[in-house]
């Protein structure tokens, strides 16, 4: 049995859709880390007393006024949360493209081994 070209281009498109939906699967677990890690961070500014903390630049540590460092990580904080929701929207529509074409890729290897089976047999 031969697999027409549509659906070979079909099961092409299905694969790559997966390969897609794992990066981005991979990019929000990413992002979900570094939420928690901002997160953790703000508590921790926020239950000290101090005025000043200090913030890691590059190779060296700087002093900056607490306030600051809260507004800091707030924009980041935002920020990720900004490409989280985008990331779980792209990730929905992808997984809904998986399964309407993984239905269309049965339905067509469904009529093609019916019509394998009803083919005349010698008699």
């Amino acid at each position: 049995m031969e697999i027409p070209q549509d659906v070979q281009r079909d099961i092409v498109n299905f694969q790559a859709l997966q390969n897609q939906l794992n990066v981005l699967q991979a990019q929000l677990a990413q992002i979900d880390a570094e939420l928690r890690s901002v997160s953790e961070a703000l508590s921790a500014l926020e239950s000290s007393e101090d005025e000043f903390a200090y913030k890691v630049v590059g190779p060296i540590m700087v002093r900056e006024r607490k306030s600051v460092l809260v507004a800091e990580l707030n924009e980041r904080k935002e920020a990720l949360e900004v490409r989280k929701k985008n990331l779980e929207k792209k990730i929905k529509q992808i997984e809904a493209k998986l399964v309407e074409l993984k239905r269309k890729i049965e339905e067509a290897l469904a009529k093609l081994q019916q019509v394998g089976d009803g083919a005349p047999t010698g008699g």
